[in-house]
């Protein structure tokens, strides 16, 4: 094999292992849709939670400690390959947030709402949120859209209070 034929098979082997992270890291190149491609994520993560939801929640909370810790290589990894601290292409991070978000959540009012309060959250990132996104790599990426999601399932925890005491 001459050095050309190396480099080029080399070259070869870097290019797949680098897809594997963005396709991972992007959702399924769901990432690379216009114009909103977080926005898109979070409405593909709801739709498949949607299954999800008759599982205990220790393994919905398993589900969403997986993909967060791939999330969080992949992420890293995609921001190196495109040296990006935070691309746009990278969506893993609000599937694990909204993810996150609707675990222990039943009914398809929490499930809509889930979306809405989440996307307002992981767009006006208010205090603390925006603090967390500037910590290094992919758990920066990941860790602001986590604490979103928390913040959405409590809430949505209020809003079920409420409905289930105060509304008829």
């Amino acid at each position: 094999m001459t050095s050309t034929e190396q480099s080029e098979k080399d070259l070869s082997k870097m290019m797949f292992k680098n897809f594997i992270w963005v396709f991972i890291s992007s959702w399924a190149l769901i990432g690379f849709l216009p114009p909103c491609p977080g926005t898109w994520a979070t409405l593909e993560a709801v739709l498949m939670f949607w299954f999800f939801r008759d599982l205990s929640i220790l393994n919905q909370l398993l589900i969403v400690a997986g993909v967060t810790l791939v999330g969080i290589i992949s992420s890293h990894l995609t921001s190196k390959i495109l040296r990006e601290k935070d691309p746009d292409l990278v969506v893993i991070d609000e599937v694990a947030g909204v993810w996150l978000g609707l675990v222990g959540k039943l009914h398809a009012w929490e499930f809509v709402f889930g979306f809405i309060i989440f996307r307002a959250i992981d767009i006006l990132k208010p205090f603390p949120i925006k603090r967390f996104e500037k910590l290094p790599g992919g758990f920066g990426i990941m860790i602001d859209d986590l604490i979103a999601g928390i913040f959405t399932n409590l809430i949505l925890l209020a809003l079920l209070y409420l409905k289930l005491h105060y509304i008829k």
